[in-house]
């Protein structure tokens, strides 16, 4: 049985490599890439892909060779995290571009190389590095202590800026569908995983010493994650970048307006006016309304509405449009020309773009399923 799961391990690992190069080249592609994004998407599977290999025949190449190396600990571990926030960077918008900064997240990774290619060649012989080879136990323990935190850390923050991120999404669009929030949750959560691994090959290292069963068990974990990232980064769509290059002012066709009070809140002829439009023209019947287009239509500067959503109405733009089509599916309901309509056809009518949005908004505003209050019409 023993020989069965190390032969399985070796399968998965290897598929892993394989599969992560495969991934790579197919998100590079000019047929497949959406964005910069998945440029870094595909650096980091690669990166992975390299991490397995290392795992499974770094030991077994190096002892071909007379160059000794002075281990440290797995140096490509120390990649995955600085890879991690590029990623994360360009998925909410923020172009990455070379700089001292930049290179500093790369630091640790350079310097675990350096220091093990260099210790055994120039030290060779000194007390100092006696020292360290008769400690490898705590040597190992520290190495995965700076792994533990770096990754912590890294994660930690990639979720402080995706929570902003999601507030932000939601201050400009009235769906989300196409948003990638899903694929952004899936890709945390793997993640986490693996710094839970590492949590758990630090007490491993702790309380027992090295052990095979952590390389192999690491060596898939990392293979399985390639499969899932691969999978689900091939299908997952742009994510919503927030368009910054639209005028803060949209020039009216018309002569001149007053000029914009600077607090809109205050004016409750704007906000009369925001709400009759809403009322009269129904701009939430269209999908892909966002609070950009909004604004050009009623020839508003983009943050003036938001401050007249958020202040003067009291909500941000997301719920703002959808409590809207929340309305517009009850009127549906009592029409009777919309009664060859499904309850998702009355929803995309209405607005919405997918089933599961319109459910969840539905019992937002109403505390009743789409179903449910469709009952009570009937009583």
């Amino acid at each position: 049985m023993a020989a069965f799961f190390e032969q399985l391990s070796l399968i998965i690992a290897n598929a892993g490599i394989v599969l992560g190069v495969f991934v790579t080249l197919l998100l590079t592609s000019k047929s497949v890439r959406e964005s910069r994004a998945n440029l870094f998407l595909s650096i980091l599977l690669l990166a992975m892909s390299f991490s397995i290999l290392h795992i499974q025949y770094a030991g077994r190449v190096i002892d071909h060779f007379a160059f000794n190396v002075f281990s440290l600990g797995d140096p490509t571990f120390l990649l995955i995290g600085p890879l991690l926030w590029l990623y994360m960077q360009e998925l909410t918008g923020h172009r990455t571009r070379w700089s001292f900064r930049l290179v500093l997240h790369f630091v640790p990774f350079l310097a675990v190389i350096f220091l093990s290619t260099t210790l055994n060649r120039f030290f060779s012989g000194s007390e100092a590095l006696a020292f360290l080879g008769g400690h490898r136990g705590w040597l190992a323990i520290s190495f995965w202590v700076f792994i533990v935190i770096q990754f912590s850390g890294y994660l930690y923050v990639m979720n402080k800026r995706w929570r902003a991120y999601q507030l932000l999404v939601e201050q400009e669009v009235s769906n989300t569908e196409h948003v990638s929030l899903a694929w952004v949750q899936f890709f945390m959560g793997v993640f986490l995983g693996i710094l839970l691994f590492f949590l758990l090959v630090l007490l491993n290292q702790i309380h027992h010493g090295n052990s095979v069963w952590v390389w192999r068990t690491m060596a898939v974990i990392f293979s399985l994650s390639v499969f899932a990232l691969g999978y689900k980064g091939i299908l997952q769509k742009e994510i919503f970048h927030v368009d910054r290059t639209q005028p803060e002012v949209v020039p009216p066709a018309a002569p001149s307006p007053a000029p914009e009070p600077e607090s809109p809140k205050s004016d409750p002829q704007l906000v009369d006016r925001l709400l009759r439009f809403m009322e009269d023209e129904k701009p939430y019947l269209d999908p892909e309304l966002t609070l950009s287009s909004l604004a050009k239509r009623l020839n508003l500067s983009r943050s003036v509405l938001s401050q007249l959503i958020n202040e003067g109405v009291g909500d941000n733009f997301y719920n703002f449009v959808n409590r809207y089509r929340v309305e517009q599916v009850k009127a549906f309901m009592n029409d009777p020309t919309m009664k060859h309509y499904n309850l998702l056809g009355l929803a995309l009518e209405a607005g919405f773009k997918s089933k599961s949005t319109f459910n969840l908004i539905f019992k937002r505003f109403t505390g009743l399923t789409p179903s449910e209050y469709q009952q009570t019409l009937s009583i």
